[in-house]
């Protein structure tokens, strides 16, 4: 048994909270302007409620940066914000490669991922 084990996280990594030697499997999210391929990463958070605090803190720092509190994006994003565990948890449990939050042509994406693991004084921290 301890062999597909290894197996399954050679090839594939492990999975969400789980270690691998220098790497954890975690969460990943950030925005991509849809279509470049280019995306750009905000987060690694390793727990789903990290992401659930990390997610809301970003999407608030969003919204006290619009000009216009009435507009769709803002309306969506409260809305959001209103739902939030439960619509991450639907989101974890659906299609990852499916944005999370599309605003005005840049989609917030939540995937799974793997980071290398911190280390401070010879031991890992995280």
């Amino acid at each position: 048994m301890w062999l597909t084990d290894l197996l399954r996280k050679l090839t594939k990594g492990p999975d969400v909270g789980e270690t691998f030697r220098d790497y954890i499997g975690c969460y990943v999210y950030g925005t991509e302007v849809s279509g470049s391929g280019q995306p750009q990463y905000v987060g690694a958070p390793t727990t789903v409620e990290q992401l659930e605090t990390e997610v809301r803190a970003y999407l608030q720092d969003f919204l006290s940066t619009q000009q216009q509190l009435d507009s769709p994006d803002t309306r969506t994003v409260q809305a959001l914000l209103a739902n939030l565990p439960q619509r991450l948890g639907a989101h974890l449990g659906g299609d990852m490669q499916q944005p999370f939050i599309v605003l005005g042509g840049v989609e917030m994406f939540v995937r799974k991922g793997v980071r290398q693991r911190h280390k401070q004084h010879g031991k890992f921290v995280e």
